[in-house]
């Protein structure tokens, strides 16, 4: 998985779209829905906590520099390791792909396509992903970074634009239903901050190596304010509505900016570009589910399964009857699945690892880990 290689940059842009499509959607509306005006305190909180993760993560990483997860499985445990790790991610990268597609569908079917069927609009949105990555990962890579400044500049200017709309007393009490629902139970809104799962696959890609923290620190802190503008837009302008709005919340507040009669209507800008950001993400979420599947079974050629993929997409993301049971898998099946699998087996698999690196060491004196010795 070494062929390309990223900068600094392009590797932020990467982290950053995934948090960018998800504050699209419907994130925001999640984590209001189970803190309420807690909302803010609850977003620093496990904002300062992915912080301390992506500091864990870093530090677990430096004993195998250009490694990712799945090498560093193969090292723990070797090849059968190797493949349940793989097959965990794989599926993780397909279901998300799966479900991100279809509820950003269904939104635009409902906001603008209502006589279309959401088939149609997947088999469109399935089509591009195909075709860009037929253009290589440094083409998606390139692009996205080209455009991010975009994608954060909607965000940053809904916000903005909608001061005058906002309500400050809607964040009182700043606990909302107690500490231990804002704090504790709120905890497990960490999954908001699922870019992290990128981090693990990253590394080979990489420039230079030694800048491996500094991307996570700067992605994951961009991310977390990102969301807290957002969640913040979301609070203060009508927490009724976007408790009970199937759409995505944001595009419900970019409604509310007007700029005199020229400048109207911009939420139709707004959602032409989240489309572009939307493309790129599930793009770069395919590309890495495709490099898995061929690190494990060691394929050369990606024309065979890449169809086989677009088509396990397509089944899972039609398989939902309505707007209900999406919103119910992006906000629990979901939750739970990046919880686990980010956030636990990732990092105990990282901290086993460097403990068997440690017994090695000690053992043989230095003992020296890449790619050659895997």
């Amino acid at each position: 998985m070494s062929e390309s290689k990223i900068g600094n940059f392009e590797a932020i842009a990467l982290v950053l779209t995934v948090m960018v499509n998800h504050v699209v959607l419907n994130l925001p509306k999640s984590i209001i829905a189970s803190t309420s005006s807690g909302s803010i305190v609850n977003v620093i909180f496990i904002s300062l906590v992915a912080l301390l993760i992506v500091f864990i993560i870093s530090k677990l990483l430096e004993r195998f520099p250009s490694l990712d997860i799945l090498d560093i499985s193969e090292f723990l445990g070797g090849k059968w390791l190797k493949n349940i790790t793989g097959i965990l991610f794989l599926a993780y990268f397909l279901f998300t792909v799966s479900i991100i597609l279809r509820s950003f569908c269904e939104g635009l079917k409902i906001i603008f396509f209502p006589r279309s069927t959401v088939a149609i609009i997947i088999i469109l949105f399935l089509l591009t992903i195909v075709i860009t990555n037929k253009l290589g990962f440094n083409a998606i890579i390139r692009s996205n970074l080209f455009m991010m400044p975009i994608f954060l500049f909607t965000i940053f200017f809904i916000f903005f634009a909608n001061i005058g709309n906002f309500t400050l007393e809607r964040c009182l009490p700043l606990l909302g239903n107690g500490i231990y629902t804002t704090l504790f139970s709120g905890l497990s809104n960490l999954f908001a901050f699922s870019g992290i799962c990128y981090l693990y696959f990253i590394p080979p890609y990489l420039k230079d190596i030694k800048s491996q923290k500094r991307v996570g620190f700067i992605s994951i802190g961009l991310s977390a304010i990102c969301l807290l503008i957002s969640v913040a837009t979301l609070l203060f302008i009508a927490p009724s509505v976007i408790t009970t709005e199937e759409v995505f919340p944001l595009y419900l507040a970019s409604r509310n900016i007007q700029f005199g009669r020229f400048f109207q209507r911009l939420d139709a800008v707004f959602l032409l570009i989240w489309i572009i950001s939307l493309t790129a993400y599930l793009s770069i979420s395919f590309f890495f589910a495709t490099k898995v599947f061929q690190k494990m079974l060691n394929f050369k050629y990606t024309k065979w399964y890449t169809a086989l993929f677009t088509l396990f997409i397509f089944t899972v993301s039609i398989l939902p009857e309505n707007m209900y049971q999406i919103i119910f898998i992006e906000n629990t099946v979901y939750q739970y699945i990046v919880l686990s699998l980010v956030f636990v087996l990732s990092l105990a698999l990282l901290v086993f690892a460097n403990i068997k690196y440690i017994i090695l060491e000690k053992r043989k004196g230095v003992v020296s880990i890449d790619k050659a010795s895997i």
